[in-house]
């Protein structure tokens, strides 16, 4: 059905411009054999014929173009249904072999794109002139307008598909939001990832480069770092700082050991060859079919492309697919060479569990930065989220619907994250849920002044979301009460040195009853960074003039932080007298 529907459509332009050309060759020879009987214009317009009667120079001139449209109409017909019929040929050729698929997909692109760029320059001219010529044929008047519209929009469609051609044959670039480390200033991260790639026999990636993007991949691609003006090439392997505090060292050796896993044995050559030229092909289709919704000229003329091309993908889809099922299984496989299984395991439930988290988080940046707020470290929000924010009680149901779902990937789709937990020998309901909490200790020790980078980073992805339309108001009133709630609520919670999960609820819960205004980021933010909190005896100067029902409010409220592990510290106790003297006498 697919390949009938391909079919039709790379046809229909061919199939007009020879069914225009038949029928004012028709008209032509109609009033031809009106005079004469016995002749038609292939009769008139043969070399003997002009050379004893050169009067039919122009009639012959002007029918010399309409038969060139009609050759040129089965030439494009013939070879678009040969491009079509190479991909299957070249598919069934490949099989599910890596090294061939390696070897075939990437020329094959390049080629067909060539030919391609030239199928919609010959069929842009065959639709303009054939639009022209059964216009003047059928109503002896010709809007230019349109059919110039189509022309320049056939022009353009090709011009942007050779464009593409090109960028597409040459090495892929992936841009990503980061920033590049050196061996000189992290050695102890290069160490580590270079001592997993020589216990699995694997190429080490050239470069590093870490992001707030909640994800570990390696691409073979050149990267090009938001910020940094240096192009990488060769092995970039990015690590997310966010992952890196709430994964364990294990759960992080697992992660990068599946990583390089795709860059040792057979399939080296296929991660280098194949998976970036498919990744830009499916990228390339994708952006035309966004282009095809708009309905302008430049559409039209990129149908047999884009036709040719999806067509292209599906054939080789089905391959594909058994492919990258395989070779994460194998990488799969080399993580429990470096790690235990058991690591890898969790470590694919937590990017699933809390990649919501992620998005949450996001859209409140967002939010606040249309306020004019600005948010310090993501990084440490999102640790906080997960240390602080899970419900423990819905893991159970949380973990059976991931168990379906797949981990995101530039390059290519992963099979379901259950799936790959039982090819590594383990149960999804034998795992322990408490392994899929915040650990005691991360692996972003790793990563030299790593508070630092993720400072820069979330300075960073907040331009970004500017850059990308969020408005930010030039001015906007702050609601202080809402941060003296935030702030005092922090010091509470900060006073006896521990930072504990019923003080962050309730302080919370509460400040939002009191206010509706009240800020979660701005109070954790005070929570992460005790020195940006306002002192004391400034905050009680600011709420000396409140209304006395709203500082026994303030009151009750940190009471009830201070109590919510169900022990007030000498320290909170000492906060509290402080704050019932100044506030309640």
């Amino acid at each position: 059905m697919k390949f009938l529907k391909a079919l039709v459509l790379l046809i229909v332009i061919p199939l007009f411009g020879f069914g225009v050309s038949k029928w004012v060759l028709y008209d032509l020879n109609a009033k031809i054999a009106k005079e004469n009987v016995n002749l038609t214009i292939s009769k008139l317009c043969t070399p003997e014929m002009l050379s004893q009667f050169p009067s039919l120079q122009p009639l012959c001139g002007e029918v010399r173009p309409i038969l060139w449209m009609q050759d040129w109409s089965i030439i494009s017909g013939i070879v678009a249904i040969l491009l079509l019929l190479s991909f299957v040929f070249f598919a069934l050729v490949a099989g599910k072999s890596r090294t061939r698929i390696a070897r075939i997909f990437p020329p094959l692109v390049f080629c067909s794109l060539l030919v391609l760029s030239a199928l919609v320059l010959i069929q842009g001219v065959i639709l303009t002139y054939g639009a022209y010529l059964a216009e003047s044929t059928a109503i002896q008047r010709v809007h230019f307008i349109l059919i110039g519209g189509i022309g320049l929009g056939a022009l353009l469609g090709a011009l942007s598909l050779i464009h593409s051609s090109f960028k597409l044959a040459s090495k892929q670039t992936h841009t990503v939001i980061g920033t590049t480390l050196s061996p000189d200033s992290n050695p102890n991260i290069f160490a580590f990832v270079q001592d997993i790639a020589k216990k699995l026999g694997a190429t080490p990636p050239g470069n590093i480069v870490i992001g707030l993007e909640p994800n570990f991949y390696v691409t073979s691609a050149d990267v090009k770092v938001i910020g940094d003006d240096k192009m990488l090439s060769g092995e970039t392997l990015f690590l997310s700082l966010p992952l890196a505090r709430i994964f364990t060292l294990e759960e992080i050796k697992a992660v990068i050991g599946h990583e390089l896993g795709h860059f040792r044995g057979k399939d080296t050559y296929y991660s280098r060859k194949f998976s970036p030229v498919y990744a830009g092909l499916i990228h390339a289709v994708s952006s035309m079919e966004t282009e095809e919704t708009d309905n302008n000229f430049s559409g039209i003329a990129k149908i047999p492309a884009f036709v040719l091309l999806s067509y292209m993908v599906d054939v080789f889809h089905r391959n594909v697919s058994t492919i990258g099922r395989e070779r994460e299984f194998e990488a799969d496989k080399a993580a429990t060479e470096v790690a235990v299984p058991a690591a890898l395991a969790t470590s694919l439930l937590k990017i699933s569990l809390y990649a919501h988290a992620w998005n949450n988080l996001q859209e409140t940046l967002i939010a606040r930065l249309e306020q004019r707020k600005m948010t310090r470290n993501m990084s440490k929000l999102f640790a906080s989220t997960v240390k602080y924010d899970v419900n423990k009680e819905s893991l159970p149901e949380v973990l059976s619907n991931i168990s379906q779902e797949t981990i995101s990937h530039p390059t290519d789709s992963h099979p379901p994250t259950g799936i790959r937990i039982q090819q590594l020998g383990i149960q999804m309901e034998s795992i322990d849920n408490s392994l899929l909490l915040m650990p005691q200790e991360g692996g972003i020790n790793l990563i030299e002044d790593y508070i630092e980078l993720e400072e820069k980073l979330t300075t960073l992805q907040q331009q970004y979301y500017v850059a990308l339309g969020v408005q930010v108001p030039d001015e906007e009133e702050a609601n202080y009460g809402a941060l003296i709630l935030a702030a005092l609520g922090a010091h509470m919670v900060l006073a006896d040195g521990k930072v504990e999960q019923e003080e962050i609820d309730n302080a919370e819960a509460i400040g939002v009853a009191l206010s509706e205004d009240f800020d979660r980021i701005d109070f954790r933010e005070y929570c992460h960074y005790p020195e940006s909190i306002p002192s004391i005896e400034d905050l009680i100067d600011a709420i000396s003039e409140m209304p006395s029902e709203w500082k026994k409010a303030i009151y009750d409220y940190l009471k009830e932080i201070a109590g919510a592990d169900q022990e007030i510290s000498p320290e909170e106790e000492k906060l509290l007298e402080r704050l019932k003297t100044t506030l309640l006498n």
